[in-house]
């Protein structure tokens, strides 16, 4: 009927249209800039007169790279690998390295885990701490000692990490780290030891609620 008339009818649209872009942020804790010390009681090879023979050697490596896609793709290591060859009693190794979030949310540690075992008797080792790990005011300390399945004490171990008190790690910042291991009489000659440390975080706002 409308064509026949020849009657048109006009109407005008319009569209409004909002979009929004979300940048997600990321999760990214990591090891960096590793320092050995090994010592015997506490002296450094070069302090002994005559100079000892430095037959014991330790080296790390970090594997497991995550390249963060902020603060300009830096780079940490999920794993580090202790090797240490040839070690007798009082033989000391102190290791020192940087725990860095390389992410853009701040992190929580929610576990620190140590395992071992003597791979020659294919025995599992037991972490024993004394006290239970605990902040002094400046940095979290965890001292205690490893023994074998005779309850043979054969590592002094101690871990002392400048965390926060309540172990939130702010985005791009480092935290120091040192591991040091103090190896006793009662380790056994031609054995060989493992130990693998299991460090665990969550984004801040998840602690305690896994």
């Amino acid at each position: 009927m409308l064509l026949i008339l020849g009657v048109a009818y006009a109407h005008w649209t319009d569209t409004v249209v909002i979009e929004g872009t979300i940048h997600m942020g990321e999760l990214i804790v990591g090891i960096r800039e590793v320092c050995v010390t090994e010592t015997t009681n506490g002296v450094p090879e070069d302090q002994f007169t005559p100079s000892k023979p430095w037959v014991a050697n330790t080296t790390v490596t970090l594997e497991d790279e995550e390249t963060s896609v902020h603060h300009d793709g830096e780079t940490v290591y999920k794993k580090m690998i202790i090797t240490i060859e040839n070690a007798y009693p009082q033989y000391d190794v102190h290791i020192e390295f940087k725990l860095k979030n390389a992410g853009t949310i701040p992190a929580i540690l929610t576990d620190c885990e140590l395992t071992g075992k003597d791979l020659t008797d294919d025995e599992d080792l037991t972490l024993v701490w004394y006290p239970e790990p605990y902040y002094d005011g400046e940095k979290w300390i965890g001292a205690g000692y490893i023994e074998d399945a005779a309850g043979n004490v054969i590592v002094n171990i101690c871990i002392t990490a400048y965390l926060r008190e309540d172990l939130q790690l702010e985005p791009c910042t480092d935290y120091d780290v040192i591991i040091d291991i103090d190896f006793k009489q009662t380790a056994e000659e031609c054995h060989t030891y493992t130990f693998t440390v299991t460090v665990k975080f969550v984004q801040w706002n998840l602690a305690g609620r896994e």
